[in-house]
């Protein structure tokens, strides 16, 4: 099975492409591993990835 590796920023642009890359990939039957290094702020960190494994 392929997992296809998702680099996140914060802006919201890269959110946005995230979700639907993350949509996209499951309806293919992939994995979906989240890249959130690019994120400094801890507290925003959690917020997005709370927001994102919701898909």
């Amino acid at each position: 099975m392929l997992r296809i590796v998702i680099a996140v920023t914060d802006d919201e642009e890269s959110i946005k492409n995230a979700i639907r890359d993350i949509l996209r990939a499951k309806h293919k039957g992939h994995e979906v591993a989240l890249d959130l290094t690019r994120i400094k702020d801890r507290d925003r960190k959690k917020e997005i990835m709370k927001l994102l494994t919701k898909y």
